[in-house]
């Protein structure tokens, strides 16, 4: 009777070790999946920031391609400025050393021909 005694007590004993156990790893369960989720959560938000960085960064290098094509235009303006500058020089200079009328005429003529081709290069868009 002593064994059987034995026995069933240690079948109670294992009955509550393999219940403090599975409790123990229905709870490790449970945090994991927690943890699961809550990472799935984290992955999505830093998805969406990812998302929201991209855009941000296309909008700035649109501003910046902008401002590159805004500098080319001044630069080119900056240019004819001087290209007027000169042409009136050289006008000058011509009207002075030429007696003949119509070389000074083609001349003008010339020098508004280029200034209209510089006007219509800055009118492209």
């Amino acid at each position: 009777m002593t064994t059987t005694v034995e026995q069933k007590y240690i079948e109670i004993i294992m009955k509550e070790e393999n219940a403090l156990e599975f409790s123990r790893l229905n709870r490790l369960a449970n945090n994991l999946f927690f943890e699961k989720d809550k990472a799935i959560e984290d992955v999505l938000a830093l998805k969406s920031q990812i998302r929201n960085l991209e855009k941000t960064i296309s909008e700035h290098k649109n501003e910046i391609a902008k401002l590159h094509e805004r500098l080319k235009k001044q630069e080119f303006l900056e240019k004819s400025k001087e290209i007027q500058k000169e042409s009136v020089k050289i006008v000058a200079n011509k009207a002075k050393k030429s007696t003949d009328n119509v070389e000074i005429k083609k001349t003008i003529a010339d020098l508004v021909q280029e200034i209209d081709a510089c006007i219509a290069l800055l009118n492209e868009d």
